[in-house]
């Protein structure tokens, strides 16, 4: 058993985990041999370990092996660093912590020499002690006091801080070691060796405690042709494995390898009176044994690809993930450092830059403001997955929106805030009860007008948006009098919405009336 040093050259992180991979060389002879690798994260999941031998040695592979091992120590380098920082901090507050002591006893002793007057005063009766010798010793001891005062004060300062990194050295400890540091997981490759030399060894492993999660910087350009989108797609990459990746080639996909196993299967919808209580008794075991026999099953059908890709593994099973379908890959250029710490570390996936329409939408119902809106549609082959995105409007920061999931020429609608040079006003021009009416009824007329001002430099069009109130009775009867402009689209649930083009000082009104008619002694809810 011979141990081969790796490291991770390459990783690609999942939305939920990662698949990393580790190279490591070695020289064989002729005959079986076995390479063992270590210090694998606890999290790998044995059941997607793959392993790939090539170089100069011709070698067969025969498989690999995966356990569990505990160390007396920590193998990871880094943990093991901050466990010995740790060691080296406790041993100076220790150290510390006794000096505080003895300079305490020392400081009690002067004070119980400053506070001895009665021997003072006897030595001076009897002639044995000098006044000037008196006074220098009490000098002296003043004096001591006030240096060892100074030292403990020196040394509660420097236990402060010593106690503050240690905390901090905790709690990265914490952070990369995790609950169970001291185990790990171990890899043992088994070749058959018929010519000897160089064998190169790569290891691959899915392993949890990763993820990625887009972010988006997109920014508003005004040109004198029309308006472009710049999209900054950004990456933020977290992993806590228990492995730093230092020097990676880092893809991201947003493939979803849980979910890739098998289709969601559906089971018979039965219906069927109600049973009662001895017949339900009995039939519910039978179900509960049922899903059991499903359960296992299912489990054992999952199971038998996992065993055939495992043999086909050694020829090239576990390919690079490739841009297809719904899944997309992107390959981050260069190498990237990833340390496992938790924390967000971002990389850039994409610059793009697409065409963009502008208008503007209002809903004075709700808020006597125009929304500034920018539309594009995704030009890119790729979907965009959901993220926190940031906008900008030119230079100045807009605020900031979350982006939903975009397939490939999906349209995309960004709003950049209220714009003022666009006023606003709804008013209720008219409300009638006919009191006319014959029979039990009730008819009520309402009007509303709203007004648009615009004082922008060009042409603007605005979507204006308003609403009919939706009966929820039989007996209740909404009716769109006159509307003047003609709403371009009006639905079943009572909203209108016009399509107008204002020029610059333009004023514009849209005026629509409506009839309710119901019961005369029914009370209704929501009558404007």
């Amino acid at each position: 058993m011979r141990e081969l040093t790796t490291r991770v050259v390459a990783v690609t992180v999942y939305t939920d985990r990662a698949r990393a991979t580790r190279e490591g060389r070695a020289e064989v002879e002729i005959g079986a041999c076995k390479l063992e690798i270590g210090e694998l994260p606890l999290g790998l999941e044995p059941a997607s370990v793959r392993a790939k031998v090539r170089g100069t040695a011709r070698a067969r592979l025969m498989g690999v092996e995966v356990r569990r091992r505990t160390y007396a120590e920590t193998p990871v380098e880094t943990v093991r660093v901050l466990e010995q920082k740790l060691e080296a901090l406790a041993d100076q507050i220790t150290e510390l912590e006794a000096q505080t002591k003895l300079a305490e006893e020392e400081r009690q002793a002067v004070r119980g020499l400053c506070e001895a007057t009665d021997f003072y005063a006897r030595g001076l009766a009897r002639g044995t002690m000098k006044v000037a010798d008196e006074v220098a010793l009490l000098d002296a001891l003043r004096q001591r006091a006030a240096d060892l005062d100074q030292l403990g004060q020196a040394l509660a300062i420097r236990l402060r801080g010593l106690a503050r990194e240690q905390h901090l050295v905790a709690s990265q400890l914490a952070e990369v070691k995790g609950a169970r540091g001291r185990e790990r997981q171990v890899a043992t490759v088994e070749l058959d060796v018929t010519q000897s030399g160089e064998v190169v060894v790569e290891l691959s492993y899915v392993l949890s405690g990763a993820s990625w999660s887009p972010l988006y910087d997109l920014r508003l350009v005004e040109h004198p042709a029309g308006a472009t989108l710049e999209v900054g797609y950004l990456a933020q990459v977290q992993q806590h494995t228990g492995e730093s990746w230092t020097g990676v080639e880092l893809t991201l996909s947003t493939a979803r390898p849980a979910l890739a196993a098998h289709t969601p299967e559906l089971q018979p919808w039965y219906l069927s009176p109600p049973l009662s209580r001895p017949a339900r008794a009995k039939v519910a075991p039978s179900l509960a044994a049922m899903g059991a026999g499903v359960d296992s099953f299912v489990r054992s059908k999952e199971a038998e690809p996992e065993l055939a890709v495992e043999e086909m593994v050694v020829e090239d099973a576990v390919a690079t993930v490739e841009t297809s379908g719904a899944a997309v890959t992107f390959r981050i250029p260069g190498v990237v450092d990833v340390p496992s710490d938790g924390a967000s570390h971002k990389v850039t996936v994409a610059r793009l830059e697409w065409p963009a329409g502008l208008d503007y939408v209002t809903a004075p119902k709700e808020v006597t403001a125009a929304y500034r809106r920018a539309r594009t549609h995704n030009r890119s082959p790729y979907s965009l997955l959901p993220g926190d995105a940031t906008l900008f409007d030119g230079d100045e920061l807009v605020g900031a929106s979350r982006l939903p999931h975009t397939p490939p020429d999906g349209e995309l609608e960004l709003y950049l805030g209220v714009d003022e040079r666009l006023s606003v006003r709804r008013e209720l021009r008219r409300r009638d009860v006919d009191r006319k009416l014959l029979g039990d009824g009730r008819r009520v007329s309402v009007g509303y007008e709203i007004s648009l001002e615009s004082v922008l430099p060009t042409a603007a069009r605005v979507r204006v948006e308003d609403q009919l109130p939706v009966p929820r009775h039989e007996s209740i009867r909404v009716r769109l009098e006159q509307a003047e402009p003609k709403p371009a689209e009006q639905t079943e649930l009572g909203l209108l919405r016009w399509e107008l083009d204002l020029e610059p000082g333009q004023k514009r009104t849209v005026r629509f009336d409506f009839q309710i008619e119901h019961p005369r002694e029914m009370q209704v809810m929501g009558m404007p």
